[in-house]
């Protein structure tokens, strides 16, 4: 990897999903809801309870549910034409566990679904945005019961039914469903929500549920020289900042600054070769953890903060880093680290009187990932990100314990930091462009902070005794490039389209006319689509907001793409058609598609979708009914090859590269080391072989034969960026996307303080 890039490794989970097997019809069991009577009108359809069956009257459709999305639908039958929360539905249909939010959405889906119902003109169920569901169409029990212990033990017999059958004429309107109750059941859920809320653990959902406005704040850049100034690192009382400079040699450099000033000075001064990165503040403020990179390989040093010689305090693990915080002892320092033998990558300290590493004790599933460790200022609690692409914030307690999750985003999160009184939390969100947003652990409420002016933020870093804030302003732009690959011309980067703004996520059709792309040069994130060497008909699809997530994915007939896009604040698969520009919206039973591609058989389609616990998963499609044929675990992006009719694809656990046939069947590993699990993206086909443009020490932009020792170094500008490079048919050009300005600022803000006066200091860790 390039020297002066700071590694944080992008692994995905695979840890077994946690399920309870319904016990009853209806999906009864402790805490399950108590129907009122064995059918249920709604609308035009009945619906057998005990059966889990729903039967249309206007087609005669029948469509069993999951015991779950019949525990939905009777809270909401209960709720009477009140919206129900997506928290209160995970309360009464998932008690004592911790669900994430595909597992509501998927219940309703196939609710819609057995209802024949439209989730964007609904009659059945309606979603309030960022809120729950309402059931709109009216219900009612068919029957009478007036035995309610007969009805009960009808259900959680197992479907044996109630001692007498209702009266088909007899129709009563649908009172609220009451769930099953005992009394030690009934104590342990008011201490389970106690411990809860006093272990300030409250989940937020994917997104907001009510939004209090936005967090107005005033941006400065206080460190604006033209060089890449990132990563910045507030000082404990929120007066001076460490961050990294970069040189023009390719190394870099810490650097201090008051935040009242402009003038920075040098505070270390790594030798020819070397980079300093990284920088950590102890919670004393005298002293700075930074990492110092160097052919050779890597190392950790601490440096005094009012200067002087840096001593080192211990080895890179298994010479990789990220980020890292200070132990509140001060004695050693917390990172995410390799994957273990039990396939977990958990936190990992460095003492540092030894200079040795020890894994942190706590429980990690298989395939799980923590990263980007941080400890509250009280030093009570640790958190970190879990997985990367789709991400969430974890608790547990500092000296040790089971991690509980913070968030359900299940997005990518670009750094982040506790508030100074360990009340809640800021990061930064990439959703489109970063955001940054304020989490508050009392009432697991969200709030977003008002945008930067210009440029997007991501890195935030919060004083612990002071509520300021320093962070990233990334005002890079980039720009999509061709290279001769063939021998046939200078290997020597010109630019396809001019833009003033970032291009990226070029896809090539196949007979190698046009380029579709990823562009906010209109202001507004769009998907692009131009003849090359015409810019003239450069044009974008309207009405249509694409996730910078993957480049498009042509059809092999050239006549359509597929891509990941945005609509009702939901992610999904869309095909789009290249001459029009019109989208169509896939109905992919997956609740959130992460990738897609083509095969060779029009009737199947491969997608990779979050398998709900933050990793992906491939399955492989029947497209006339959605229909699951295959799929694979720890898959983070696959491509097809028509020339050997074949799926190669990376996985976000461990490095190489995979190859199977069509139908996703006799899988074998064809590369080792490359790509990596940060570059997973970097990585292309030319008839057939694979190529990687994973970073190296003396490239930062390597076109290597994965199976060959070809290797010819792109560009030495900077590294390409994700997810981008296409290959002509002929082989001679190699279309990818280039930095073209890396400008990055270092900006600071005042945080709101509580109660509008200065909060207590947190007390001194030992």
């Amino acid at each position: 990897m390039s020297p002066h890039l700071p590694r944080d490794r992008a692994h995905a989970s695979e840890s077994p999903a946690y399920s309870t097997p319904p016990r009853s019809a209806a999906g009864g069991g402790a805490g399950a809801i108590r129907p009122y009577a064995d059918r249920l009108r709604v609308l035009d359809c009945q619906v057998d309870v005990l059966r889990r069956i729903v039967t249309r009257e206007r087609d005669g459709g029948e469509r069993r549910l999951t015991p779950k999305a019949l525990q939905v639908l009777l809270v909401l039958v209960e709720a009477q034409g009140s919206v129900v929360t997506r928290e209160a539905l995970f309360e009464r249909v998932w008690p004592h566990t911790m669900p994430t939010d595909d597992v509501l959405t998927q219940a309703v889906t196939q609710l819609r679904k057995a209802f024949g119902d439209d989730r964007d003109a609904p009659r059945f169920i309606e979603t309030i945005a960022r809120t729950g569901y309402r059931l709109l169409a009216p219900a009612a029990w068919l029957g009478n019961h007036d035995d309610d212990a007969g009805t009960a033990a009808g259900v959680e017999s197992g479907g044996a039914g109630p001692a007498s059958a209702p009266e088909p004429a007899t129709v009563r309107a649908a009172p609220p469903a009451r769930p099953v109750r005992t009394p030690w059941i009934a104590a342990a859920a008011v201490l389970l929500l106690g411990l809860v809320a006093a272990a300030l653990w409250r989940l937020p959902g994917a997104m907001p549920a009510a939004e209090a406005g936005v967090l107005a704040l005033e941006y400065r850049a206080i460190a604006s020289a033209p060089e890449q100034e990132r990563l910045p690192s507030l000082s404990p009382d929120g007066g001076t900042v460490a961050f990294v400079r970069a040189e023009a040699d390719g190394g870099s450099r810490l650097m201090l600054q008051a935040v009242s000033q402009a003038a920075a000075r040098v505070l270390t001064e790594p030798g020819p070769g070397e980079a300093d990165t990284m920088p950590v503040w102890s919670r004393d403020g005298t002293r700075i953890a930074f990492v110092r990179v160097s052919p050779q390989g890597c190392r950790f040093l601490v440096v005094p903060a009012a200067g002087g010689e840096p001593r080192e305090v211990g080895p890179c693990l298994d010479g990789e880093w990220s980020h890292f915080d200070w132990a509140p002892d001060g004695r050693g320092l917390v990172m995410g680290g390799p994957r273990s033998p039990g396939g977990g990558a958990p936190l990992q300290r460095l003492d540092l009187a030894t200079g040795r590493w020890q894994p942190l004790d706590y429980p990690i599933a298989r395939g799980e990932v923590d990263q980007l460790p941080r400890y509250s200022p009280d030093g009570r609690w640790l958190a970190f990100r879990r997985n990367v692409s789709l991400a969430d914030l974890w608790i547990m307690p500092a000296d040790g314990g089971t991690p509980r999750p913070l968030t359900r985003l299940r997005r990518d999160i670009r750094g982040w930091d506790w508030l100074p009184d360990s009340s809640g939390v800021v990061f930064s969100l990439l959703a489109g462009n970063p955001s940054l947003w304020m989490l508050r652990l009392a009432d697991g409420s969200m709030q977003r902070l008002s945008r930067l002016p210009s440029g997007n933020a991501v890195h935030p870093d919060v004083a612990a005794d002071d509520w300021s804030m320093v962070l990233e302003i990334d005002l890079s732009r980039s720009g999509l490039f061709r290279i001769r690959i063939d021998g046939g011309g200078d290997a020597v980067p010109e630019p396809v389209f001019a833009s003033s703004r970032a291009d990226t996520l070029p896809a090539l059709s196949p007979d190698g006319q046009t380029l579709a792309f990823l562009s906010d040069r209109s202001m507004s994130l769009q998907l692009w689509l131009g003849e090359v060497g015409q810019p003239a008909t450069l044009r974008a699809v309207e009405d249509f907001e694409p996730l910078p997530r993957h480049p498009p994915v042509w059809s092999a007939d050239g006549r359509t793409l597929l891509v990941l896009g945005r609509a009702h604040d939901s992610e999904y698969l869309f095909e789009v058609e290249a001459a029009t520009g019109r989208p169509r919206r896939l109905e992919v039973p997956a609740a959130r598609p992460v990738f897609a591609t083509y095969t060779g058989d029009p009737a199947h389609l491969l997608v990779g979708v979050d398998d709900g616990r933050g990793r992906v998963r491939a399955v492989l499609y029947r497209r006339a009914d959605w229909k699951v044929l295959a799929s694979e675990d720890d898959v983070a992006l696959a491509r097809y090859d028509p020339g050997s009719d074949a799926l190669l694809f990376s996985r976000s656990s461990k490095p190489g590269l995979w190859r199977a046939d069509a139908r996703l069947g006799g899988i074998v590993r064809i590369a080792d080391d490359r790509p990596t699990p940060p570059f997973y993206r970097h990585w292309a086909l030319l008839d057939g072989r694979p190529y990687s443009l994973v970073p190296e020490a003396d490239c930062p932009a390597p076109w290597r034969a994965l199976l060959a020792a070809d290797r010819a170094c792109l560009s030495r500008s900077g590294p390409v960026l994700g997810g981008s490079p296409a290959v002509d048919a002929q082989g001679r050009w190699l279309y990818l996307g280039l930095p073209v300005s890396q400008n990055i600022d270092v900006g600071w803000t005042r945080l709101p303080v509580p109660g509008g006066k200065a909060p207590a200091r947190p007390r001194a860790s030992p």
